[in-house]
């Protein structure tokens, strides 16, 4: 009930807006925004093409590596990314900040994690710390597992072991898909043999296995290896677009959420689009906020549109 007139009332508060003020023009229809191919990126990329689609505008999400997606933004051809992690995302946008072709418009996700982690069993047997690991070299057969090249993670560890930085210069990365990573270490817990990689939160592999998150890196992934996620579009892009901007600027999601969507996605192998679809229908007391003020391409309240579209109820009806 409460969820219905939240809903409400968010609707009422939109109706009354003036819906020209942030209109786009017909140039404005396509939206283009960069999937990077990790589980959450594609779970959060497809809500945004799911509120644009509602809203009648076209979209486009090209899979592209983190460091092309800021190129092709700075080049135009990319309108949107909605996966910067920070603080391990910051050397790969650094260049395209500084040099003007790129902007962070919002926090869209809080309290995450990124970091490198150890199953239960590991963490049991004594791998707390980052300066525990090189201890266990040989036990690890001196690799940490990461994800594909280029990563942003990959590049941190690769700078602790060219560093020797608590004592990894004699490591190896070994980098590998999201999808293969985490098979090397389902193998690895079934096998009961001790290994070390990058893990964050939120991914469901935080539901699927038992890990623990080492301390000790702060200086390297950020104080408790703590992470947020940002918004970022090409510059320019809130001048010529200022209602899709206005969408991207408002769009928050939650770890529990995020968690929801990414486990179907993986597990159920549900496609993104129709999981996004699924919890925005399951979820509209979200929308209320991230509509405030944003209407359809053709200047039509955009709450109504998206309601309609995901076939939710646009009144409140008592149980």
């Amino acid at each position: 009930m409460r969820r219905a007139i939240v809903l409400l009332s968010a609707l009422m508060l939109c109706a009354a807006c003036p819906a020209a003020r942030a209109q786009d023009p017909a140039a404005c229809r396509t939206v283009r925004l960069a999937d990077v191919g990790w589980t959450d990126a594609a779970a959060v990329t497809a809500v945004g093409a799911t509120l644009f689609d509602a809203l009648g505008y076209q979209t486009r999400t090209p899979m592209l590596a983190l460091t092309v997606a800021y190129l092709t933004m700075s080049t135009g051809q990319v309108d949107g990314f909605l996966s910067n992690w920070e603080p391990s995302g910051a050397a790969a946008i650094a260049p395209f900040l500084k040099n003007g072709t790129v902007r962070q418009i919002a926090t869209n996700l809080s309290g995450a994690h990124y970091t490198l982690a150890v199953p239960e069993e590991v963490w049991q047997a004594g791998l707390h710390d980052f300066r525990d690991i090189a201890g266990w070299g040989s036990k690890l057969g001196h690799v940490i597992y990461g994800l594909e090249a280029g990563n942003d993670g990959n590049a941190l560890v690769l700078d602790m072991i060219r560093d020797d930085r608590f004592g990894l210069g004699r490591f190896r990365l070994v980098e590998s898909s999201e999808q293969g990573m985490l098979s090397q270490v389902s193998r690895s817990i079934e096998s009961h043999r001790p290994i070390v990689f990058l893990a964050w939160e939120p991914h469901p592999m935080n539901m699927r296995f038992h890990l623990r998150y080492l301390t000790g890196g702060d200086e390297i992934f950020g104080p408790d290896a703590g992470a947020s996620v940002h918004t970022v579009i090409r510059t320019g892009y809130d001048a010529a677009c200022p209602n899709a901007t206005r969408l991207l600027r408002q769009i928050r999601f939650s770890i529990a959420g995020e968690n929801v969507m990414m486990k179907a996605i993986q597990d159920e192998h549900t496609h993104p689009r129709d999981e996004a679809r699924r919890w925005l229908h399951d979820h509209p007391e979200v929308l209320g906020p991230w509509l405030d003020g944003v209407t359809t391409l053709d200047g039509r309240p955009g709450l109504p549109a998206v309601l309609s579209a995901l076939s939710v109820p646009q009144t409140a009806q008592r149980p």
